[in-house]
């Protein structure tokens, strides 16, 4: 009988938090990205990509408006193209949580994760608008992955398909403020 009795309980419990659950996943936020230092990817050639820029994201409806600016450079330092960037959609946002970095405080409205969005590159002097994604990550928060020094460290990756992929992130600076 009291095998019954817990086993009732604990369906009912599962029952009342299953709904609270599903409400807190869809809740809107806002955030304000900040990349006010250059944040680096490496691709496979050793070409790096330097972003730096800003903007608004929201999850749930998800919406982006950021821009920023780039230079690409060879593994020696000279420099290929430089331009701007202008964000076209959110392709989705993997939170780390808010308030810590490393179980160091921070204010509880600094957040981190990994933001992924289309964007147009331009490049200065030409008339490209060519087509990419970046990911930018940022490892505030108490979940940031385990890799976080390795190739998924602080820092961006971007996909430029039929050109370059810079795959591995290669430090920066950056951070997700939560506006609402």
């Amino acid at each position: 009988m009291r095998r019954a009795i817990l086993l009732v309980l604990g369906f009912a419990a599962a029952l009342v938090l299953v709904p609270t659950t599903a409400v807190a996943d869809s809740t809107s936020h806002t955030y304000q990205l900040l990349m006010e230092v250059p944040n680096i990817g490496v691709a496979a050639n050793g070409d790096t990509i330097s972003i730096t820029g800003e903007g608004e994201f929201s999850v749930h409806p998800k919406s982006v408006e950021a821009e920023g600016a780039f230079t690409h450079s060879t593994a020696t330092g000279t420099v290929l193209a430089s331009g701007t960037w202008e964000a076209a959609g959110l392709l989705e946002y993997q939170s780390y949580g808010c308030g810590e970095v490393f179980g160091d405080p921070l204010p509880d409205n600094f957040c981190g994760g990994v933001v992924k969005m289309r964007v147009t590159l331009m490049p200065t002097g030409t008339s490209l608008h060519l087509p990419g994604i970046l990911t930018v990550i940022c490892v505030i928060g108490p979940n940031p992955p385990n890799s976080v020094n390795g190739p998924r460290s602080e820092g961006v990756t971007l996909l430029v398909p039929g050109v370059i992929n810079f795959n591995h992130s290669a430090g920066g600076e950056n951070i997700y403020i939560q506006t609402s």
